[in-house]
């Protein structure tokens, strides 16, 4: 830490870990580096990745805080279905992949007691890291028991999140964004289009809607830069869905506002409006992931609403479906029982779910634009795979999930083997979002309106 602060004495390079925004402060020194309550992105020539990420809380009266994070990482050539080093950041090495086998990893905070600042630092390479914080608990709890602590977003971050009384595991994650370094970071998967970009940025806007139960629902809404609510062309749009657990701001909240920013400016895109409902809790808190009572919210409330206000096209051609997890699983729901209401169906890392009924004969198919995505060390995979060895009574044993549910292979196999032409591409990731932000610039490159 001696040597990191001293470098902020000779004109380091600290920048904000906003979601979409950065600022530059140069020339600090150690006091008013301390002083600091953001938390910051630091270059440095210590640093095994060339970059420090010092997280910072404030809460003087706070008893404890602790920092969980999607930061774990496997050399490749240690990284299987069921392995992975679990190393931390200070063991990352050069060409290292973001691959766990547990959860993520849980640190505690250190209090500088003159500030009120909790404070943790470590190494991270390129890439959106999400985090948040666990504040108080009981006396003398180990590390990961949160009994009594409670969940705290970076207050001094940006979530997109429309209501910050809304509560629950994705709903206080935010995101800091890490620069590359081509010298310590050669052997590295880039991903140069999760920067924030300056200038030429979008917008996210929220919609709420109460629902005939009585639900009330909020989904948020990407404008691409110079957004022109009156141009002759309506927008192509895009349907995304989070996955089980997350909420309608999960996908900008982990980079993919960033992501869309830069490929719309540097034109690998086309300017497209991103629509994310929610399909947790839905149609009602005690049941989530009720499809067709999703698509007919997609189908009768988003869309009329966005053609409507937003000028969003209302062709379905220039329309297309996406989601992961279980928002995968809801969009193979749609393809094969809305097959004509959109262009394109992307389908990542999606379970092979009993209510889809797949029928993979439909001729329609053949006239989509299909992209099923998985990662090589995604549980989705595993769930058709089976040990070696039945148990003692002949049965087959799951490699990895006891889950009853198919894997994203089946919609693979199954539109194989009757002709259906699709796109797909699996990386060196788990079921996390590393994998899906990678597979979504591979869409937008090469899949959506080419």
């Amino acid at each position: 830490m001696k040597k990191l602060l001293s470098l902020i004495l000779t004109l380091c390079l600290i920048m904000t870990c906003a979601a979409a925004f950065a600022a530059t402060y140069e020339g600090m020194t150690q006091e008013e580096f301390n002083a600091l309550e953001a938390t910051t992105v630091v270059k440095s020539d210590d640093s095994p990745t060339g970059y420090y990420v010092t997280f910072r809380y404030k809460d003087p009266d706070a008893t404890r805080v602790r920092i969980y994070g999607e930061w774990s990482f496997s050399d490749p050539a240690l990284a299987s279905f069921v392995t992975s080093e679990n190393a931390s950041p200070d063991e990352w090495e050069d060409g290292d992949i973001v691959w766990k086998t547990s959860s993520w990893p849980t640190a505690d905070m250190a209090l500088n007691e003159e500030t009120g600042v909790w404070s943790y630092t470590i190494p991270l390479p390129t890439g959106t890291w999400c985090y948040r914080y666990y504040v108080g608990g009981v006396e003398g709890a180990e590390l990961t028991d949160y009994t009594d602590a409670v969940m705290v977003a970076d207050p001094a971050n940006v979530n997109y999140l429309a209501d910050p009384n809304e509560v629950g595991g994705e709903q206080l994650l935010t995101a800091v964004y890490v620069p590359y370094d081509e010298v310590k970071q050669a052997k590295t998967i880039t991903r140069f289009e999760e920067a924030p970009r300056d200038g030429e940025n979008g917008t996210v806007e929220y919609e709420t809607v109460t629902l005939e139960s009585g639900l009330t629902t909020s989904y948020a809404i990407y404008l691409p830069y110079e957004y022109d609510a009156q141009r002759d062309d309506a927008y192509p749009m895009l349907i995304l869905f989070h996955g089980g657990g997350g909420y309608y701001g999960s996908w900008f909240t982990n980079g993919m506002v960033n992501i869309l920013d830069n490929m719309i400016a540097e034109g690998r895109l086309e300017p497209t409006i991103v629509v994310t409902p929610c399909g947790q809790d839905f149609p009602d808190p005690n049941y989530s992931w009720d499809r067709p009572a999703l698509l007919d919210y997609v189908l009768n409330t988003i869309i009329p609403n966005m053609t409507e206000k937003y000028n969003a096209s209302d062709d379905p051609a220039r329309r297309a479906f996406a989601g992961l997890s279980m928002g995968g699983a809801t969009t193979a729901y749609t393809l094969f029982n809305h097959t004509e209401e959109f262009d394109t169906y992307i389908m990542l890392s999606a379970p092979f779910l009993g209510d889809i009924q797949p029928d993979f004969t439909m001729p329609e198919l053949k006239e989509k634009n299909l992209f099923p995505g998985y990662g090589d060390y995604d549980f989705v995979v595993t769930r058709s795979l089976y040990h070696l060895e039945p148990d003692a009574d002949g049965n087959l044993i799951p490699l990895m999930s006891a889950k009853s549910e198919g894997s994203t292979f089946e919609y693979v196999v199954g539109l194989n083997n009757e002709g259906v032409e699709i796109m797909t591409v699996n990386y060196p990731y788990g079921h996390d979002w590393v994998l899906w932000r990678k597979l979504m610039v591979k869409v937008f490159d090469d899949v959506l309106w080419k």
